[in-house]
């Protein structure tokens, strides 16, 4: 597995950019998982939003943050279920103009646990996980990629869900 990451993120600097479609890429990576009997996915998209992106890449960035999001609901729906608790997970995936001209940003939200302040700042660091599956690479990965599409990735707490809050901020296609 960590060998394919690897593989993977020797690939950034071999694909070219095209147009993206960001609307229509994020639909198709939400139908993948929007399949759960306990998660509900919600999406608010917006038509004409472009970027110039490698496409194989920028889909492995949606597909991460969302898989990481449905994980860490699931394991928090796990974890209230031991206790008796019934707990109806949500992830809210909004695409929207961001807040800085010329961008647009794509936040994945949760309503998982979060996570703790102390983990914040090592998020994006290779090899730094707290799942007890998985390589550590993803987070890492994710934002060479954006920032290869001279983009950016943050976290921050989910205001409207409570729990994990992932913004990929990406240029938009300029004519």
């Amino acid at each position: 597995e960590t060998a394919n990451e690897f593989s993977t993120f020797a690939k950034l600097y071999s694909e070219d950019p095209v147009k993206v479609d960001l609307d229509k890429t994020l639909r198709d990576q939400i139908l993948i998982f929007d399949n759960r009997e306990n998660i509900r996915i919600g999406y608010i998209g917006m038509g004409d939003a472009f970027v110039m992106a490698p496409r194989p890449q920028l889909i492995r960035v949606f597909v991460n943050l969302i898989a990481n999001a449905v994980q860490a609901v699931e394991i928090h729906q796990k974890e209230l279920a031991e206790q008796g608790i019934e707990f109806e997970g949500r992830v809210v995936i909004a695409l929207r103009n961001s807040t800085v001209d010329g961008y647009y940003d794509i936040v994945v939200d949760d309503n998982g646990p979060g996570v703790t302040e102390e983990n914040q700042s090592r998020l994006f660091t290779p090899n730094f996980t707290t799942k007890s599956g998985g390589t550590g690479l993803g987070l890492a990965i994710c934002r060479n990629i954006i920032e290869k599409c001279e983009g950016v990735i943050t976290y921050s707490k989910s205001f409207g869900l409570g729990g994990a809050s992932f913004t990929v901020r990406l240029p938009k296609m300029t004519e």
